[in-house]
């Protein structure tokens, strides 16, 4: 008798996010309207380059159903 393979349905979120972009991550999808990078950046006066960060976001999350816009720059 052969064995089924159960298809596993959990996602497998990405091991190599960094704390900055958990942060990031934690900003967008808190706020109540869409933000600007100026925004992000004053809430994270510590941190450079937020702009790579939120393309890294991005591409981690464009397969997922989730899709990061800038809307104007």
């Amino acid at each position: 008798m052969k064995k089924k393979n159960k298809k596993n349905n959990i996602l497998n979120f990405p091991a190599d996010i960094s704390k900055v972009e958990r942060k990031v991550e934690a900003i967008l999808f808190s706020a109540s309207e869409p933000l600007d990078l100026e925004t992000i950046e004053k809430r994270l006066p510590n941190e450079k380059n937020i702009e790579k960060v939120l393309e890294k976001l991005q591409s981690h999350y464009k397969s997922r159903g989730i899709n990061l816009v800038c809307i104007r720059k």
